[in-house]
């Protein structure tokens, strides 16, 4: 039989204390399990931050090429002052998103982002944090799809806007 587990000092809003936490299974590789069950699911919460974010940004490019073909049939593109006007707004946006949900984001998940890339076994940790970065480009392909589509959609009314 092994030894009672003891509990240990730490833990906070920052650090989960996993040792802590799964205190009551006596089993350790079920306790680790647990444990590594919590973390692995971190990557999907933050990877979708980056995903958001990057089809946000990217949409927004591809949108003011789009208008300017509608509004404006002749010139094909859109005046400079709308096009810079849409494309700050973007990034201002951007900026008020990151204050905002960061601001959310240290309340209710950030010790689950530092757990990803610090206490993942190392035979995974570079996977997962490489998982989180990806979908920066999933959410640029995936803006860049929608817009095809829309564009597809709308072919018929945009080759008889002319």
């Amino acid at each position: 039989m092994a030894a009672p587990v003891q509990k240990t000092p730490g833990g906070n809003a920052a650090y989960t204390n996993f040792h802590n936490q799964f205190l009551h299974v006596s089993d350790p590789n079920e306790r680790r399990r647990l444990a590594l069950a919590e973390i692995y699911r971190a990557p999907f919460g933050c990877g979708l931050g980056f995903f958001t974010d990057s089809y946000d940004i990217f949409t927004a490019s591809l949108l003011t090429t789009m208008l300017g073909i509608v509004y404006y049939p002749g010139v094909g593109e859109m005046p400079t002052t709308s096009d810079t006007t849409i494309r700050l707004a973007t990034s201002a946006g951007t900026v008020i998103g990151q204050l905002g949900f960061g601001a959310l984001a240290d309340v209710v998940c950030r010790k689950r982002i530092i757990i990803t890339s610090e206490f993942a076994t190392t035979k995974w940790r570079g996977a997962m944090m490489g998982a989180v970065f990806a979908m920066q480009g999933i959410g640029q392909l995936c803006a860049a799809f929608v817009m095809l589509f829309v564009t597809l959609g709308f072919k018929e009314s945009l080759l008889t806007s002319s």
